[in-house]
C-alpha cells in the first residue's frame, strides 16, 4: 500500500510537490481551502470560470478569500496607531493559488541572493543569512521550472555583464518573445539612452502553442485576471500531472491543525467547506507538506503546535518594497492599455555595484544598497476603475459627478490613454521583529484565529528607495512625459504620506526559513522541519533572503529540487 502525503495548499509550491510525489508512487491528498474553478484538471485546457470582467475579477476579487469573512490583521511596528484588518496581502484562494491570476514573470534569483551574507556582509538591525545551497545548484531545478511552465524569452538580448553574470544560464528559453507591449518599448527604447539595459522579461505566457495549450492573445487581462485561454503558465500544469498520477485535490477544505506525536505528523485537521456548515474531518498522513504561502503556512504551524524551541516560526517575514512612477502625456496618446502586460524590465536597480549606490550606502551606514527589478510598462486602471476614479475627483474639483467633464475625462482617458508606469520590486532585508503570529481576539467565519502581520521596513529599504526614486523619474522623463510622478507604494517613516497603510503586493516571503543550524532556522537544507521528520514546507515562507526579482519561479524551482530528496 502506498504511503499518504497530504499537500495543503495547491499554488505553485504545492503543485509543484504534489506532482513529484504523485509520480514517485505516493497516495496524495491536495487540500485547497478555496473553490475548484477548473471543470477537469486533467485537461490542459479545460472549462473554467474566468473572464477579464473588471467587476467580477479586479473590483469584487472573485478569486480571493472574502475579506469580511476571512480578513487578517496589521500592525506597522514603525508607525503605531490601531490594527488594520481586512485585506491583508491574502493571495488567491482557489485551485492554483496565486497563479490563477497572476503576471507570469519568471525571472530567476541571482547568485548573490543565495549567498548574501558571504557576500555582501552584514546588516546592522537585519537578519541576513546564506540559503543552505547556491544559484548553481538550483540552476537545473530553473531549467525544468521554465520548461514545465513555458516561459518565453531571449538568453542573447539578458544583459552578459550584468543579468547573466549573476544568473548564468545553460539553456535559452522554451519559447521566443512575443509581442511587446506598447507602453513597455517606449520605456525600454529611454532606458537604453540613459545607459541602462533594457530587455525583453521572461513569462509563462505561450508566445506559440505549448504542452497543449494556445498561443496567447495578448489580450492585455494579464495581473488580477484569470487567463481566459489558458496559454499562461500556472500551477494548474504541475497539478495536471499530478492528477494524472492518481492525486486527489479536494477544494474547500481548510487545513486548521497537524496533529503530531515523536517528531512525526500524524494526521491532518480540516473542516470541509462543501455543506451549508463547516464539517470537521481528519486526513490521516505519513508526509505532511506546508504549501499555503507564507502567511497561511506559518498561521497553520503556530496554531498546529509545531515544534518551535528557538521561538522562529512566524519571523523573518519579508515583503518586497515597492515604488512606482508615471508619466503623463498631455498631447499624445501612449495606448499603454495595448497587448500583453509589462513585457520589458531592467536589472540594473538590482546591481549593488550600480553607479552610486556604494557612495549612497556609505551615507546611510549600511554595508550595501540595493533597489530591485524594474518592470518596464504597468497594468492601467480598467475602464470602470478609470471612470470611477473620476466620479470621485469631479466633485471635488467642478462640484458635479457627471456631465459634460465626466464624458471628456472618458474620452481622453487620461489615466489609460496617457498614462506610462514602471515599477521597482525593491529587496526587503529579513528582520527577526517582522512576523506572522495568530491575532488573540479575532477570528475568521470559521471559528479560526487569524494572521496578524507585524510589519516595518529596514532602514536599507528606504535608503534604497530615496536613491532610487530620483533615478526612476529621470527614465520616465526620458521617455518624453510632460508630468512625472515617482513614489512609495506604502508609508514608512521616511513617507509617512505614502499612499498605503499596508504593503499592497503579493510577494510574501519567509517566516518558516531554510538553514543549516536549528537554532537560527525553522527548516533544513531540503524544507523539512528541524524536529518533524515529516513535515516538509513547500512554499516561500522558505525563503531566507527576499532577492530583488518575482519569487514564483523560484520557490517552483527550489520546491522541485527539495521534493526530490523525500
Amino acid at each position: 500500500m502506498s504511503e499518504r502525503a497530504v499537500v495543503i495548499g495547491s499554488g505553485p509550491g504545492g503543485s509543484v510537490a504534489a506532482m513529484v510525489l504523485a509520480e514517485a508512487g505516493w497516495d496524495v491528498l491536495v487540500l485547497e481551502r478555496g473553490p475548484n474553478h477548473f471543470a477537469d484538471l486533467s485537461a490542459a485546457v479545460p472549462d473554467h470560470h474566468f473572464s477579464p470582467d473588471e467587476i467580477l475579477g479586479p473590483l469584487r476579487r472573485f478569486e480571493f478569500p472574502d475579506s469580511q469573512a476571512e480578513p487578517r490583521s496589521y500592525r506597522d511596528r514603525a508607525l503605531p496607531g490601531a490594527d488594520h484588518i481586512g485585506f491583508v496581502n491574502a493571495l488567491p484562494a482557489a485551485v492554483g493559488g496565486g497563479t490563477v491570476h497572476w503576471d507570469a514573470k519568471t525571472p530567476r534569483y541571482w547568485d548573490i541572493d543565495f549567498a548574501k551574507r558571504s557576500l555582501l556582509g552584514p546588516v546592522e538591525g537585519a537578519d541576513i543569512a546564506d540559503w543552505p545551497f547556491g544559484y548553481a545548484e538550483l540552476a537545473p531545478y530553473y531549467d525544468e521550472v521554465e520548461a514545465l511552465l513555458g516561459v518565453q524569452g531571449d538568453a542573447a538580448r539578458l544583459p552578459a555583464d550584468l543579468t547573466l553574470r549573476h544568473a548564468p544560464r545553460a539553456t535559452g528559453f522554451p519559447m521566443p518573445p512575443g509581442p511587446p507591449q506598447s507602453s513597455s518599448l517606449r520605456i525600454a527604447e529611454a532606458a537604453g539612452h540613459l545607459g541602462l539595459r533594457p530587455y525583453p522579461m521572461p513569462m509563462a505566457a505561450n508566445s506559440r502553442p505549448y504542452d497543449g495549450r494556445p498561443v496567447c492573445t495578448d489580450c492585455g487581462a494579464c495581473c488580477g485576471y484569470g487567463c481566459v485561454t489558458l496559454a499562461r503558465g500556472s500551477a494548474l500544469t504541475p497539478l495536471r500531472r499530478a492528477v494524472r498520477a492518481g492525486a486527489e485535490v479536494r477544494p474547500l477544505s481548510t487545513a486548521v491543525r497537524v496533529t503530531h506525536r515523536d517528531r512525526r505528523a500524524r494526521t491532518v485537521e480540516y473542516l470541509d467547506c462543501t455543506g451549508p456548515e463547516p464539517a470537521h474531518r481528519s486526513a490521516p498522513a505519513d508526509l505532511v507538506v506546508l504549501a499555503g504561502s507564507a502567511v497561511e503556512t506559518c498561521r497553520l504551524a503556530l496554531l498546529s503546535q509545531l515544534p518551535d524551541p528557538h521561538g522562529l516560526i512566524g519571523r523573518h517575514l519579508m515583503f518586497h518594497w515597492y515604488s512606482v512612477g508615471y508619466g503623463l502625456f498631455l498631447h499624445e496618446r501612449v495606448h499603454s492599455p495595448r497587448n500583453r502586460n509589462i513585457t520589458h524590465a531592467l536589472d540594473d536597480f538590482a546591481d549593488p555595484d550600480h553607479p552610486g549606490a556604494r557612495d549612497a550606502a556609505r551615507d546611510a551606514g549600511l554595508a550595501h544598497l540595493r533597489g530591485g527589478v524594474v518592470e518596464l510598462g504597468s497594468a492601467p486602471p480598467g475602464r470602470i476603475e478609470e471612470a470611477m476614479l473620476y466620479r470621485r475627483l469631479l466633485p471635488r474639483l467642478t462640484g458635479a459627478g457627471f456631465g459634460r467633464d465626466f464624458k471628456r475625462l472618458l474620452r481622453e482617458s487620461p489615466l489609460r490613454e496617457r498614462l506610462l508606469g514602471v515599477q521597482m520590486h525593491g529587496e526587503d532585508l529579513p528582520q527577526r521583529s517582522n512576523t506572522v503570529a495568530l491575532d488573540p481576539r479575532l477570528r475568521d467565519w470559521m471559528g479560526v484565529p487569524v494572521p496578524r502581520i507585524s510589519y516595518a521596513p529596514h532602514r536599507h529599504e528606504l535608503a534604497a528607495q530615496s536613491f532610487y526614486l530620483p533615478r526612476i523619474a529621470a527614465l520616465l522623463r526620458a521617455t518624453g512625459a510632460d508630468e512625472v510622478a515617482a513614489l512609495p507604494e506604502t508609508r514608512s517613516l521616511a513617507f509617512p504620506d505614502g499612499p498605503g497603510a499596508v504593503p499592497g503586493n503579493f510577494h510574501t516571503l519567509g517566516g518558516m526559513r531554510m538553514g543549516t543550524d536549528a537554532r537560527t532556522s525553522v527548516t533544513d537544507g531540503t524544507g523539512r522541519l528541524h524536529r518533524m521528520d515529516n513535515v516538509l514546507v513547500a512554499d516561500g515562507s522558505l525563503f531566507p533572503t527576499a532577492g530583488a526579482h518575482n519569487p514564483t519561479l523560484t520557490i517552483m524551482a527550489t520546491v522541485l529540487r527539495n521534493t526530490r530528496s523525500v
